[in-house]
């Protein structure tokens, strides 16, 4: 009897809930380390923002490679959650070579590629994860796991640029292993996610192969529309975010300074997701309000920047930028989800989400690094602020008008039949 009450709080959604939310504080504690630190700790090492923009592009690079065998594996043979449990034993043995050949560039930079493969498709991979739980616990809410995410990512901000100001660099790769480590026992105690793709012998309909997944994949016009409205959100918010920590240096700040820029934003991003959750738990579909609204928002940061002046404006900027990213992770796994073929729910959210983030990121890397040597950080927020523009009006002129064009069409045409009949009594 005490076994079956064990296992009923097992299965329970609450308790799923405090584990994926452990788990994504604990990833992005990492991830804070690993992708947040990447320029400063370059920089350190004397490489200038052209390289810097050039390395963090190829370990998205590596991250894009990766994260469609990520997903086809964990459609088809090997459940998520075992799945990330090898990735954490390959972190920290790349961890260990990175530390130890740290002085020998030509070996700790593909070190640091060949990591940032394993490291980033961890995110997507579990908001996948999450979004196939739900169909048997409805009560996990998205937005609130992955708000621990958020705090995660706030705490290890401040934390880590106290450590790297007053330690060093030295230990930038073993900080990152000691952290993944930790996940382990929550990622034990989570289940096993079913595989879509994997068909019994019972059934006439066979597995897609990895080829054909990606074919069904590119055919969908409604997986490429978001594709395409969320990669320009990643390019035109990066282009700031990516160049942040060299904006802050130049205005006299420092790695501290940084981390705590960083921590107020994330803990707005926190509060905002877990108010969201709370906002959206009684509506059935909200993507397309919630990118409404995060497209919006994305243009409050370079708005700032371009408007006002000091530290506490970037501390402003970043809360604003954070409240956006909030509204976005909110709704970005349901708007690749609603547009999923059913066999391929992992392999279409998990492409979806890193596709958009990798090649937006790369984008303002690349661009971003090399108008920085050109002319000064001050122009990404210009650039920054006209792409997010640009955006905005191509996703409402697809969807809100479309849906709304003919309500407003009836209006006119009421308002002239109105007028012309007032013109003949008269």
């Amino acid at each position: 009897m005490m076994r079956r009450e064990r296992a009923a709080g097992i299965n329970s959604g609450s308790h799923y809930t405090v584990l994926f939310f452990s788990a994504y504080f604990i990833y992005y504690a990492a991830y804070c380390i690993f992708s947040s630190y990447t320029v400063l700790f370059l920089t350190e090492r004397a490489y200038s923002a052209t390289v810097c923009g050039i390395i963090t592009s190829l370990t998205f690079l590596a991250n894009l490679l990766m994260e469609p065998v990520g997903g086809y594996i964990t459609d088809t043979f090997l459940p998520t959650r075992r799945y990330l449990l090898l990735l954490i034993g390959m972190i920290s043995a790349l961890c260990i070579f990175c530390t130890k050949y740290m002085d020998q560039p030509w070996i700790m930079l593909p070190g640091m590629v060949l990591s940032a493969g394993i490291v980033y498709p961890f995110s997507q991979l579990m908001d996948a994860w999450v979004d196939i739980s739900r169909e048997k616990q409805p009560d996990l809410i998205y937005s609130r796991v992955r708000a621990g995410g958020s705090i995660g990512y706030a705490v290890m901000s401040v934390i880590g640029g106290y450590y790297f100001k007053h330690r060093g660099w030295d230990g930038y790769f073993l900080v990152q292993m000691v952290i993944f480590l930790f996940m382990i026992p929550c990622l034990l105690l989570l289940p096993d996610t079913s595989l879509g793709n994997r068909r019994k012998q019972e059934e006439k309909e066979k597995s897609l192969s990895f080829f054909q997944a990606f074919h069904t994949l590119v055919q969908n016009r409604r997986f490429l529309f978001w594709l395409g409205i969320i990669t320009f959100y990643w390019f035109s918010h990066r282009l700031v975010g990516s160049f942040l920590s060299l904006i802050i240096v130049e205005l006299g700040g420092d790695a501290e300074t940084y981390g705590n820029v960083c921590g107020a934003g994330a803990a707005v991003e926190f509060a905002g997701l877990m108010l969201l959750a709370f906002a959206w738990k009684k509506k059935n579909s909200h993507a397309l309000l919630g990118m409404a609204i995060a497209l919006i928002t994305n243009l409050l940061r370079p708005l700032c920047f371009l408007l006002f002046s000091g530290t506490w404006a970037l501390y402003l900027g970043q809360m604003l930028q954070c409240a956006s990213f909030a509204f976005y992770m909110s709704v970005s796994v349901e708007c690749f989800a609603e547009a999923a073929d059913e066999r391929l729910r992992s392999f279409s959210i998990s492409m979806g989400l890193t596709v958009s983030s990798v090649v937006g990121t790369v984008l303002a890397n690349l661009v971003g690094g090399r108008l920085c040597d050109m002319f000064h950080p001050g122009i990404l927020i210009l650039v920054s602020f006209a792409l997010g523009f640009l955006n905005s009006a191509v996703f409402f002129c697809r969807t809100v008008i479309p849906q709304y064009g003919k309500t407003w069409l009836k209006i006119v045409k009421i308002y002239i039949t109105v007028h012309v009949v007032c013109i003949l009594l008269n």
